[in-house]
């Protein structure tokens, strides 16, 4: 059975629910064996070594991933397939939404590809971007909502079958 870690730092909550979509994808069509892990200080020193895959995922706000995300990514993923995935509501799937491919290539550039390639020892195997949410403070209500369940799906779909 593959085992596939799920690694992510979140603040709003979109890409803990993405990290949940791929997760039952995964678990569902592909029979991994999947462990989600939301980092955080207790969770600094996940073993790898039991793992065939990780995914990891962030929220982006701010300009920036969070803080757990990015040292995570720091990790040694030799031996693994690595998929990365942002959340990025406001800017890189806003132009994605608008067709707005120099503005997506752009953003993806910045708060994707460069962050991955400076910081992880690995290349991907697949990397991808998903909207999510802002929420208006601490009501339920949110200034920008454009997060899709089936991005997450098709890129589980996809994962899947990379690693059979």
């Amino acid at each position: 059975m593959t085992k596939t870690l799920i690694a992510f730092g979140t603040r709003y909550g979109a890409t803990h629910k993405s990290s949940e979509v791929i997760a039952k994808v995964l678990k569902e069509k592909f029979n991994h064996e999947i462990e989600l892990v939301k980092l955080s200080s207790e969770t600094e020193n996940v073993d790898l070594s039991n793992f065939d895959n990780v995914i990891v995922g962030t929220s982006i706000a701010m300009f920036s991933w969070t803080k757990r995300a990015k040292k995570f990514l720091k990790n040694d993923f030799s031996g693994k397939k690595l998929f990365v995935f942002i959340s990025s509501a406001a800017l890189t799937y806003a132009a994605l939404e608008k067709g707005e491919m120099e503005k997506y290539e752009k953003h993806k550039g910045r708060f994707l590809d460069k962050v991955v390639k400076k910081n992880a020892n690995v290349k991907p195997t697949s990397t991808a971007v998903f909207g999510g949410w802002i929420k208006k403070g601490k009501t339920e209500e949110f200034s920008l909502f454009n997060w899709k369940e089936e991005d997450m799906v098709k890129w589980a779909e996809e994962i899947g079958k990379l690693t059979e």
